[in-house]
């Protein structure tokens, strides 16, 4: 892996760690704050600037139980100062069975390179249509 890939990687596992945290703070240092970021939550429409993306990190934290979240199957390209990151999000609330309670989501995650530091600028996951990832590489 190239050092720009690495550290892509390492922006979007900050971004993973923030929402197992669910730590507000952690997950506003992973964004860019700009009114041309976005996000689509699974089930939800697309949220279009830092300020309404942020409210529904803080509603999504302040009204969901702990959950264990991993990445599998990344992928990671780049063109520029644009990355962009493929992977499966494996969700899974404290206390529940890793196998059969593990909620599955397509994820994209999208990063500009900001003043040296990639910075997530849209994430959109849904569900996952056949609930499993394409491969067995994992990332924690």
């Amino acid at each position: 892996m190239t050092p720009e890939a690495t550290a892509v990687a390492e922006a979007n596992l900050a971004f993973y760690r923030a929402l197992e945290a669910r730590d507000l703070d952690t997950m506003s240092a992973v964004w860019h704050h700009d009114e041309a970021v976005s996000c689509v939550h699974p089930g939800w429409h697309r949220l279009d600037g830092w300020d309404e993306v942020e409210r529904s990190w803080a509603n999504i934290f302040a009204n969901s139980r702990p959950w264990a979240v991993s990445c599998e199957d990344m992928r990671i390209a780049l063109a520029g100062d644009l990355a962009w990151v493929t992977c499966v999000e494996v969700i899974v609330p404290f206390g529940a069975e890793a196998t059969e309670d593990a909620a599955r989501m397509q994820a994209t995650n999208l990063f500009g390179r900001v003043a040296g530091e990639w910075r997530l600028v849209h994430h959109h996951a849904s569900p996952s249509p056949t609930g499993e990832s394409e491969s067995e590489e994992s990332i924690n």
